[in-house]
């Protein structure tokens, strides 16, 4: 929750909605984007559908759920969701693709990261066109989106007119004016996330990741996101 208020007072456009961003991002809970949409009645609120960290490859059980999550959600006031499924051969998955896209309607769905490691982006990026995603996040099939900057600029220059290229990963305050140069895209996709600090720690871990430091979105680093990408 402060990571939301801090990255709208700091001038975000929108907000990805996800839970555990240290395994990539999973489905939000309802009741959280409830309350976000209570909260901030006018930001566009774009969900994350994903039931677990690992592959993008779901079995039919778990895309039931996460057709099942998506009509939940719409009803707790999302605007959009972000989803990706490909073949265990690494194409895209159309059938699970339009079940969510389906199931969506007529909210917009962004297809994400899941292209980073298909085995074939443009003819995975084509087919995501092709069954009704209207936005991609990308890093460019790079660990950061400063690392794909070249696969970024070839999307942005041959798709710009089909879908929304969003680079993504890696992108700050540093970074950004670069990658606005180098890509020409329009959108870019931050996290904003600073160590926060005196903040007490279990003295027994819950799971691996539990004591991890915890991280919150920087209201400084996104208004100097903003500031770059849309100066006053």
């Amino acid at each position: 929750m402060e990571s939301a208020e801090n990255a709208v007072a700091g001038g975000a456009d929108r907000l990805e909605v996800c839970s555990s961003l240290q395994l990539g991002g999973l489905t939000p809970s309802v009741g959280f984007v409830s309350v976000l949409r209570d909260k901030f009645p006018d930001i566009p609120l774009y969900c994350m559908i994903r039931q677990r960290g690992g592959n993008f490859v779901y079995r039919d059980d778990e895309m039931c759920a996460h057709t099942e999550d998506v009509e939940w959600l719409k009803r707790a006031g999302a605007t959009g969701f972000v989803f990706g499924a490909l073949t265990s051969t690494g194409a895209l998955d159309r059938t699970a693709c339009q079940s969510v896209i389906e199931t969506a309607r007529p909210l917009p769905v962004t297809f994400h990261r899941a292209i980073d490691v298909a085995i074939d982006w443009k003819n995975c990026l084509e087919e995501a066109i092709e069954v009704g995603f209207k936005a991609v996040l990308t890093s460019g099939q790079e660990p950061t989106a400063l690392d794909g900057v070249y696969i970024i600029r070839e999307m942005q220059e041959v798709y710009k007119h089909k879908i929304d290229i969003l680079a993504g990963c890696g992108v700050n305050s540093s970074n950004v004016a670069n990658l606005v140069d180098w890509t020409k895209c329009h959108w870019y996709h931050a996290s904003a996330a600073v160590p926060k600090k005196n903040v007490s720690m279990n003295k027994v871990s819950m799971g691996k990741q539990d004591n991890q430091p915890i991280r919150v979105t920087s209201l400084e680093e996104v208004k100097m996101l903003k500031e770059t990408l849309a100066p006053s």
